[in-house]
């Protein structure tokens, strides 16, 4: 929506208007009577001794595979033993998304989504609303373990192009009233706005934030620089899609004065890490089954989305302080527990304005045929996009992803694609997707 014509040529009312008429649209299919009864699950699966949970893995993984295995080519035949499964790669799943799609249920009411991903491939998903309707209420439980009640105010700071990003003067935040909201633009966060910023928080007093670890990373460094003041009264804040440092941990939480917590999910719903409200880090297994290859990297199979399952998805994320045996947390949680998770590193690159961007999740999203992508900038206003493609990629694919890249960094960024069978790696087995050799 916000990139649609219509979103971005109205007038600001018209733009807070179309926001909250698509939060009650939300509401009406993610939080209905299913989600209400599922959180309320959700939070009494937090009760239950360590056997009870164990048993309710076992019956939904043999549940998800019996599904797999005789609804899909991918699996066909594999039964109920995982063992059986190979692990599946997102080159798996690119080559042939069809042979993952559940035969056995109607995908009439079924829901397409597109992830980039944080190594640049993108990848066409599909999910029933039973499992967007899992998602919203997971995420609703973590906000929970963060201290969120009913009512409360909250602040977003995502990737959401809520202003557009043209717009050089204030506001940068829409105001969402269906969900009591304040949605503030990651892509305007600058030295000349920052008190912009400060100010319509200190006015709005959210009591939980929800952003990308990169952009409030940047807002705080942005704020302690100027010496602003924030006079806040948060409960905390919940940092998602990206890794980050204890270091950059301690500096937000310094200051933004509470408690961060971390939440890790992907858009395959094989599987979500969270945040206790103790401050452990827990593999969330009501959602699915967590593994880890002898190098620590998670491999994973969701529990809830039965028109595409996925079964031993390697998720190329490097997990440590992995938990072999269950040991009982402070807070009670009957999950196991990890340290940290080492991948989804978010850097910045500067917009054709100046503004240091950091969300490149959805650049890949639509682009047909390609398989790898990094953007590197030497100067300003100039993108250098070195692709790995396939036969797929076609005139209208550098079309696409020069616009992709365009809408958010802004249409005077000049734009190179260079074609190349590899992209280098870094020590840990992934590339960087942005690199910026502009020295601020």
């Amino acid at each position: 929506m916000y990139k649609s014509a219509l979103y971005l040529k109205s007038p600001i009312i018209i733009q807070a208007l179309l926001i909250n008429v698509k939060s009650i649209v939300n509401k009406i299919l993610r939080e209905n009577f299913i989600y209400k009864a599922r959180v309320k699950e959700l939070l009494n699966n937090c009760l239950l001794p360590r056997s009870d949970m164990l048993d309710k893995k076992k019956h939904a993984l043999a549940k998800v595979l019996e599904e797999a295995s005789l609804g899909t080519d991918a699996y066909a035949g594999l039964g109920e033993d995982i063992s059986n499964y190979p692990y599946t790669t997102k080159q798996d799943i690119q080559d042939n998304p069809e042979s993952y799609i559940n035969k056995r249920k109607s995908c009439k009411f079924s829901f397409q989504s597109a992830t980039g991903g944080t190594t640049g491939k993108p990848l066409t998903l599909s999910a029933n609303l039973t499992a967007i309707i899992e998602d919203q209420a997971q995420s609703c439980r973590q906000l929970i373990w963060a201290g969120f009640k009913q009512g409360d105010k909250r602040m977003w700071l995502r990737a959401d192009m809520v202003v557009p990003i043209k717009q050089g003067v204030k506001p940068y935040w829409r105001l969402n009233y269906v969900d009591n909201m304040l949605m503030m633009s990651a892509y305007h966060i600058n030295e000349s706005t920052v008190m912009d910023y400060v100010n319509k928080l200190n006015v709005y007093q959210p009591r939980i934030i929800q952003a990308y670890p990169s952009a409030i990373y940047l807002l705080a460094k942005l704020i302690m620089n100027a010496g602003h003041i924030l006079r806040l009264n948060l409960k905390g804040i919940v940092l998602s899609s990206e890794s980050f440092s204890q270091e950059q941990k301690e500096f937000i939480e310094r200051v933004f004065q509470c408690p961060v917590f971390s939440w890790y999910g992907l858009s395959e719903r094989v599987a979500t890490v969270g945040t206790c409200h103790v401050g452990q880090l827990h593999l969330i297994e009501d959602y699915g089954l967590h593994e880890f290859n002898e190098n620590g990297v998670l491999i994973a199979t969701g529990f809830h989305n039965s028109i595409m399952p996925i079964i031993r998805y390697d998720t190329e994320d490097r997990f440590t302080g992995i938990e072999e045996e269950f040991t009982p947390c402070q807070c009670g949680l009957p999950f196991r527990r990890v340290g940290g998770v080492q991948g989804r590193v978010g850097e910045y690159l500067y917009s054709d304005i100046g503004n240091p961007v950091s969300i490149f999740n959805h650049i890949p999203k639509g682009v047909a045929g390609l398989v790898e992508l990094q953007l590197v900038q030497h100067r300003h206003k100039h993108i250098e996009a070195i692709v790995v493609r396939t036969k797929l990629f076609t005139e209208n694919s550098k079309s696409r992803l020069i616009n992709n890249i365009k809408e958010y960094l802004g249409n005077n960024t000049e734009v190179d694609i260079v074609e190349t069978n590899t992209i280098e790696r870094t020590r840990s087995g992934k590339f960087r997707q942005a690199i910026c050799h502009i020295k601020e």
